[in-house]
């Protein structure tokens, strides 16, 4: 029996369900998490759908994110966890999780821990919103246009908008799929890019005014401060994608964007170009995540944070 069988079987058998996914979760996370819930629950499950947040401002388009509550009010039988390397990621949802209780780890990170009773670890997937979409489609569960919208979101920006070379065609056809069950392009563009907060606009703006390239101008960065986003009213839950700004400079091979969430905690996002393994770079300092795409956190001010970060990008640049 496949890993996703495994899998099936087991959310098959639960009467109720707790969905879960990362802190700092983007439409990955929570497209996933909603597809997968409101699915399971027109299936006939009892479901819940937990993340710490805060969610970022872009994904309040999403059908059904008032789901989305910080924390389960009751122990569930059954944990499905998705884009999540380890436990720690859930910010603590998994803790006291009551004896006999079944954790399935559904996930496409190269670097996931296997932390599951039943892992389902795919890293040639896009996303977890496709890995979700063919769960879905093994079990026969219904693709109402809500959970198409859901996945299709998911799909879309782990994809980078179609555009990174995650973009195979397993994600294209998923995405074909979902958008002929009813998910809607336009619309759920329009939500995700064309319905920003004007204090993410501002908290951009601080950044991208202190845009870095390197010397050689093989690296680029941008800071989001905590003065920043107390001057731009608004926290880091909005600087999910900011780093795709210093990756779009021209030559730039590894972009990188330091995210201060206190005074010696700094959470780092890290984007590359081709082979350069910025997962490997992030595992460096306990985090991960794929080869053009990862992040780690660092407890150091601030400054120390970016110095350690950006030796060790330049090291890598520099092969």
């Amino acid at each position: 029996m496949s890993d996703l069988h495994r899998v099936l079987e087991a959310l098959r058998a639960a009467a109720e369900v707790a969905v879960l996914s990362h802190e700092s979760p983007e439409a990955d996370a929570i497209g996933a998490s909603l597809g997968a819930a409101l699915a399971l629950e027109a299936a006939g499950k009892r479901i819940g759908v937990y993340n710490v947040g805060p969610l970022p401002p872009a994904l309040r388009a999403l059908p059904g994110v008032e789901r989305v509550q910080p924390a389960p009010s009751r122990p569930y039988a059954c944990y499905l966890v998705l884009d999540t390397t380890e436990p720690a990621r859930t910010g603590g949802l998994l803790d006291g999780r009551p004896p006999g209780s079944q954790v399935l780890n559904v996930d496409h990170h190269l670097g996931n821990r296997g932390f599951g009773d039943v892992n389902w670890v795919d890293a040639a997937a896009s996303s977890a919103g496709e890995m979700v979409y063919r769960l879905l489609v093994a079990g026969g569960f219904p693709l109402s246009p809500p959970v198409a919208a859901n996945l299709y979101a998911a799909i879309l920006t782990d994809t980078g908008g179609f555009r990174h070379p995650n973009t195979t065609p397993e994600a294209l056809r998923a995405a074909a799929e979902l958008v002929a069950e009813g998910a809607r392009p336009g619309e759920i563009g329009r939500g995700l890019y064309g319905q920003r907060d004007p204090r993410e606009l501002r908290l951009l703006g601080l950044a991208l005014a202190d845009l870095q390239v390197s010397a050689d101008g093989r690296l680029a960065w941008i800071t989001v401060s905590r003065a920043a986003q107390a001057v731009a009213g608004i926290g880091l839950e909005a600087a999910e994608d900011f780093v795709q700004y210093p990756r779009g400079v021209a030559g730039v091979e590894i972009a990188l964007a330091f995210k201060e969430v206190a005074a010696t905690e700094v959470r780092v996002s890290l984007r590359s170009w081709g082979p350069l393994d910025v997962a490997a770079l992030a595992s460096r300092f306990g985090g991960g995540g794929h080869r053009n795409a990862a992040g780690c956190t660092l407890h150091l001010p601030l400054e120390a944070a970016r110095a350690a970060v950006l030796g060790a990008a330049a090291g890598l640049a520099g092969r």
